[in-house]
């Protein structure tokens, strides 16, 4: 593995010494706190909402998320022990120790929470997920009736982020609609002139009509 590759890796999961300093990249990095802060801006979060990141990293946006929800549910869900680390001390800091449920894992935790969350949603997560089929499928399965999937994307390595950007957005809307989702919506974001995109859609509901 090249010195490249392995740099690369530590912010798909984060592991060790080098695996904290990615958490500090990501948690200090000014366009990943725009991400975070547009992705959460668009959730439209009420005070009872249960909400799940997948990948939470830092805990950026679940500290957002504390500042809405305040009688609902918050749970932040990690590969990496790292980034829960970093995420539970974010969390503490910011008055707000046991707002958040942190579980060390994978999309395969999904299975538990069946019919649980008004929203799911991750941040630059999605690119790192070889079956996405399965990653949304199980997203379904995780959200209430008429609960909504946001999944924010910026391209990191690439020699054309438009293209790149262009490109994933099309693949993240074809498999959305043939994992049943509905009200398929494209947002884009401004960071720092880079092209980024959050995907939103929607679990129908039988009982909406």
């Amino acid at each position: 593995m090249s010195l490249k590759s392995y740099i690369v890796g530590q912010f798909r999961k984060p592991t060790g010494l080098l695996g904290a300093l990615a958490g500090r990249i990501m948690a200090n990095r000014p366009s990943n706190r725009q991400r975070n802060a547009a992705t959460v801006a668009l959730m439209d979060l009420v005070s009872d909402s249960r909400v799940l990141e997948i990948g939470c990293g830092p805990g950026l946006a679940l500290e957002l998320c504390t500042g809405i929800v305040t009688g609902g549910r918050i749970v932040g869900l990690d590969h990496s022990a790292t980034m829960i680390r970093q995420a539970e001390k974010r969390i503490k800091k910011a008055g707000h120790r046991g707002r958040v449920e942190f579980f060390l894992g994978g999309a395969e935790r999904l299975a538990q929470w069946t019919d649980a969350f008004d929203r799911v949603y991750s941040l630059n997560v999605v690119q790192f997920i070889a079956d996405k089929p399965a990653l949304f499928a199980a997203i379904r399965a995780a959200l209430a009736p008429g609960g909504r999937v946001f999944t924010t994307y910026q391209p990191r390595v690439s020699n054309d982020p438009t293209a790149a950007s262009a490109e994933m957005a099309l693949r993240l809307e074809a498999v959305l609609n043939e994992a049943g989702f509905v009200g398929i919506e494209r947002h884009g974001i401004a960071v720092e002139g880079e092209p980024a995109f959050c995907i939103s859609a929607r679990k129908p509901d039988p009982e909406a009509g």
